[in-house]
């Protein structure tokens, strides 16, 4: 064995606290010009290190690591070998070679990570050598060797070890991927970090690498991606489309449901806000033991995003930017005109228009640019971004413009003692709708194209407008000009920012202090031009309104951190205290009557119902809300196998009568690391296993504000003294004694990994109880002032599985593939409620006709049925025939159905949802398939049951009305004659890209070229446009008859860096 003096005299600086093996020697590295080789099984084993050295020589410094770590080392000249301490001998000769020996060719390359970034500090050796050398910053080697081809050995911490044949003919371009099963990685968990190996709750994480390329929204980047997480779209891929998030099925009636979003630790941020690149982290908290620790809002679960930070070292600026076109997949095939003629739906107006057509661009195409740069030296560093989309909807009349950008920021004072850290994002988005008044889910215009006449034409040239403005009828109107003739847009504002002062006390104990704001408004306005139907049809030249509402919280966080290793003991432990108030206001003014179009709504003052009296003008401000909470976790490990974590928060909000203002939420979970245990240490297939189990409980205070208080608000006017006086009255009934909903759950779970964590997996199972639901009770009247109540009566109950399995099947010098399955299981059941109130009503169905309600919430019954009427057939003439409450058939024709007669029907929850996703790499090809699926669900399909009938009149319906449908004469009936098996198969997600080898590209550090296709082929059996309907909420399972349409996406990306 040759010891370099010399390298072990380099003296290196240190503040490390219970810092990984892995964080520590690469900081030994990045001051130094030594190497480490370690093996991944030796990372498994090490322990947290705590050190605290200034200019200290390199030998005495590695004497105090490794001091009580498993492992020990060897030095063999400049670099540092890694030996387990039952290794009783070391053959040097395994790694060198005669150093005298005459080099003559030179090898060169670049080594990038997964994501194409480049990767430096790699150490490259000659196999069966001491000759090596590390890749610069750039991610570029060099290295002299005897002869060609040679076989190259790249090994980084934390990173699959890889071996190479290399030519001098073509630099070699090697693609390194994080070692998949490395228990050292952290997980951020809220109000801290622990190791992975240290996790007993039920935490995802995913990194940039994990997320679904192609999609702009970070929440659609991870569809699928979390067990039990479900994501749905009110408006399909419209760029102004709302997104809907559930975890682990519902969680109230009344209050929200959605989980928490904390963004960098700012609770109560928007995803949206996020760009993908700025990504570093994403953390889901799945179940209650996890979530206990955020209290009142987690009820729903906690998605914690962590944003990139710069890192010591030189600049870089990378840019990206993505083109975006679309189409429809599948849309409704309605009666063509010659069709609609023959059988004799309407009269000819002799066009020939295909409504469908009119309502949606024709394949188009978006764009986005993203600028990051980031740098920085060992005691300041800064991150900052850049973004700009440009958007277009199928929809006509949908777009979206944004800018916004990031400046992530890091400086570290008196010696590291203190450090102050920085967030600011800022986001400006303006939406133009397509939808025709201020409901944002009103997609009325492909209702519209269902049902016109198809030789009706939408312009007419001898119109003002240029369109073809029919009045007369609420039923029937032209979406084209209905459209074209009005502005609905809204400006949007979003300013999220925090600093946090942090002083390392000692190297185990460090304390923080965080301020934080999300202010964020918004400005919405309409305008209905004097052409607009509307218009015409009242006599009033032109409708505007202006809105603007505005909303501002502050976050206060102290927080004490302590993490320490003693002997075999290990503890991390938080306390701290949080502070956070809510406040929003605004106003509302409309006008209508104006002189001139040209204004909109910029000349609202002008319009004569002001000077009438007429105009609308409102203004509004809610209570300000406050929370307040004292918490607090402790995780303990003992022999790096037994753990326990303990979570306790006290929170008081505002929203409660003083007597029931503060609530206890503690958590608790367990973890054994068998795979640590002398009997299975030395298996060479099991690689780790881990037993978890938690329970939690967590509050939901997501309600009105006002609830628990007595309000007023504008009521009645009375005429006094020849003068109106505006009275106020009592706005709801209050009541002082509701308290917080509070979720119960109990969390079992198992992680596993074979054969070196090349088979890796997680499972868990959970149930979840909901007590104290909030709910509005009908009430007497009086005593009561009005008929509802809000009050706690009614429980819930969730239970499921979840869980995901990985794959890495091959792993070599050119080729790599791996593959993951996902899978998760939710039952939601409504337990009780509570007074005269014994169910309720919902799914209101709308007219042509009276149909009815399609869902009723009961006791006992599982969230997602439907309550409908049951189908029995048709009679001879093709009139329904239906089920009564005794099971008998009867003529809906001649005998009236009744409510009695419904039944609790089908299932709109997938018994289980599905996705799978694999990954492929070749030389400086890669390659990626994600697809998803649910199974065992039914989805209503409102479209055929409105029309697919051929009785309905005076309009045009589906082909499948005189196809599938041509026997029936009676009028539709709410009945599960319209479910449908919804059982899907989806190619989700299809990428390609082509990573260029470096001596092509100098001086860039990197480009990369790539191609992704969304939603491209669906495999289903169901008639619908699309199988995939909300399964969000406590309505699940309707193709509504307005359905915005389903499309394919291509994206084609450019990557660079500098």
């Amino acid at each position: 064995m040759q010891v370099s003096a010399s390298a072990l005299a380099q003296q290196v600086t240190l503040h490390e606290q219970q810092a990984t093996l892995q964080q520590v020697l690469r900081e030994i590295r990045r001051q130094s010009e030594v190497d480490f080789i370690i093996k991944t099984n030796q990372i498994r084993k090490s322990h947290p290190v705590t050190i605290d050295v200034k200019d200290k020589p390199l030998e005495e410094v590695l004497k105090m690591i490794f001091a009580h770590q498993p492992i020990d080392y060897v030095v063999d000249n400049k670099t540092i070998i890694i030996l387990d301490r039952n290794e009783t001998s070391f053959k040097p000769s395994v790694l060198s070679s005669n150093s005298s020996l005459r080099l003559q060719q030179t090898l060169t390359g670049r080594v990038i990570t997964s994501n194409s970034e480049p990767l430096p500090g790699v150490s490259v050796v000659e196999k069966g050598t001491n000759n090596a050398t590390l890749t610069n910053d750039n991610g570029q080697f060099s290295l002299s060797v005897t002869k060609t081809p040679a076989v190259l050995v790249f090994t980084y911490i934390g990173f699959v070890s890889q071996e190479v044949t290399a030519t001098t003919t073509t630099p070699a371009l090697v693609t390194m991927h994080e070692d998949l099963a490395s228990l050292d990685e952290v997980v951020v968990v809220g109000y801290g970090t622990v190791d992975k190996r240290d996790l007993t709750t039920a935490v995802t994480t995913m990194r940039p690498k994990d997320l679904i390329q192609g999609a702009v929204s970070p929440l659609m980047a991870i569809q699928g991606k979390v067990p039990g997480l479900t994501i749905a779209s009110t408006n399909g891929t419209d760029p102004n489309a709302n997104l809907s998030i559930q975890l682990r099925g519902i969680n109230s009636i009344n209050a929200s449901q959605g989980p928490l979003i904390v963004i960098d630790g700012v609770p109560g941020g928007s995803m949206s806000t996020v760009v993908r690149e700025d990504i570093e982290s994403i953390n889901v908290l799945r179940d209650a033991s996890a979530a206990a620790i955020y209290g009142t809002r987690a009820s729903g679960g906690v998605i914690l995003i962590t944003t990139k930070r710069a890192k010591a070292g030189t600049a870089s600026i990378t840019y990206t930017t993505e083109g975006f076109a679309e189409s429809i997949r599948r849309r409704p095939e309605v009666l063509s005109a010659e069709e609609f003629l023959a059988n004799e739906r309407g009269e000819d107006l002799g066009h020939r228009t295909d409504w469908y057509d009119e309502v949606t661009n024709d394949n188009p195409f978006s764009h986005r640019h993203v600028v990051n740069l980031s740098g920085g030296t060992e005691n300041a560093q800064l991150y900052a971004t850049f973004n700009y989309r440009d958007a277009k909807g199928i929809a006509i009349g949908s777009s979206r413009k944004e800018y916004g950008g990031r400046i992530n920021s890091t400086f570290k004072l008196l010696n590291g003692l203190a450090e102050i850290s920085s967030n600011i994002a800022y986001n400006h988005s303006n939406a133009n709708y397509s939808q025709l008044n201020t409901d944002r889910n009103d997609n009325g215009i492909f209702n519209m194209a269902l049902v016109l006449n198809p030789t009706e034409t939408p312009y007419d040239a001898s119109d003002p407008t240029g369109y073809n403005v029919w009045t007369g009828g609420y039923e029937y109107w032209n979406p084209v000009a209905e459209v074209m003739l009005l502005k609905n847009q809204t400006e949007y504002k979003n300013l999220l920012a925090n600093s946090t002062l942090k002083l390392n006390i000692t190297d185990y104990l460090n304390t923080s202090v965080m301020v934080g704001i999300n202010n964020r408004s918004d400005h919405p306005v309409f305008y209905r031009s004097a052409q607009h139907r509307v218009s015409r049809e009242n006599g009033i030249d032109g409708f505007a309104r202006q809105a603007y509402g505005r909303g501002n919280d502050r976050t206060f966080e102290w927080t004490v951190n302590f993490n320490k290793r003693i002997n075999d003991h290990n503890i991390n432990a938080v306390a701290g205290y949080s502070y956070q108030d809510f406040n929003s206001r605004g106003f509302d003014a409309s006008n209508s009557n104006f002189p001139v179009d040209g204004l909109e709504e910029n000349g609202l003052g002008n319009g004569t119902f002001l000077k009438e009296g007429s105009a609308g003008m409102g203004s509004w401000r809610n209570p300000s809300v406050k929370l307040a909470a004292f918490f607090g976790r402790v995780n303990y490990t003992f022999l790096d196998r037994y753990i326990v974590t303990a979570t306790l928060r006290r929170e008081g909000s505002s929203k409660f009568a003083r007597e029931n203002r503060w609530g206890t939420f503690p958590g608790i979970s367990v973890g054994w690391r068998v795979s640590e245990e002398g009997f299975l240490q030395n298996s060479n297939i099991l690689s780790d296993l881990k037993l978890r189990a938690g329970y939690g409980e967590t509050g939901n205070e997501g309600f009105d504000s006002k609830v628990a208080f007595r309000m007023y608000s504008p009521d009645t006017w009375y005429r006094s003294g020849g003068k109106w006086i505006q009275t106020f009255g009592v706005g709801h009934n209050q009541n002082a004694n509701i308290k917080w909903e509070v979720k119960k759950e109990l969390n079992v779970g198992l992680d596993f990994g074979f054969f070196d964590n090349r088979l890796t997996g997680r499972f868990d199972i959970y149930n979840r109880k909901v007590d104290d639901m909030l709910y509005d009770i009908s009430v007497s009247q009086p005593p009561a002032i009005h008929d509802k109540t809000t009050m706690n009566v009614g429980n819930m109950e969730n239970r499921g599985f979840e869980g995901d399995l990985t794959g890495v099947i091959v792993t070599n010098e050119n080729w790599e593939y791996s593959t993951t399955l996902a899978y998760s299981h939710n039952k939601s059941v409504l337990t009780s409620l509570w007074g005269s109130t014994t169910f309720q009503d919902r799914k209101g169905f709308p007219a042509p006709g009276s149909p009815g309600n399609a869902v009723r919430l009961y006791p006992g019954e599982e969230i997602g049925r439907f309550f409908i009427w049951r189908h029995a057939g048709f009679t001879e003439d093709g009139k329904w025939m239906l089920y009564d409450k005794d099971g008998n058939a009867f003529d809906s024709s001649k005998q009236s159905k009744t409510l009695a007669d419904k039944s609790f029907v089908g299932n709109a929850i997938p018994r289980i949802i599905l996705s799978w996703n694999h990954s492929l790499r070749y030389k400086n090809f890669d390659a990626s398939l994600y697809m998803r699926s649910w199974l065992g669900y039914d989805v209503f399909n409102m479209i055929n049951m409105y029309y697919s009938v051929p009785i309905v009149a005076g309009q045009n319906v589906l082909k499948s009305a005189y196809e599938d449908h041509k026997h029936i004469t009676g009028e539709k009936e709410l009945s599960d004659y319209w479910l449908e098996k919804g059982n899907f198969l989806k190619i989700d997600a299809l990428s390609v890209g082509y990573t260029f080898p470096n001596h092509f590209i100098r001086p860039l550090k990197n480009l990369r070229l790539y191609a992704t296709g969304r939603d491209l082929f669906v495999f289903t059996k169901y008639s619908g446009l699309d199988p995939e309907v909300n399964i969000n909420g406590l309505e699940p399972g309707f193709e509504e008859r307005h359905a915005y349409p389903k499309t394919r996406t291509f994206m084609l990306g450019v990557q660079v860096s500098f």
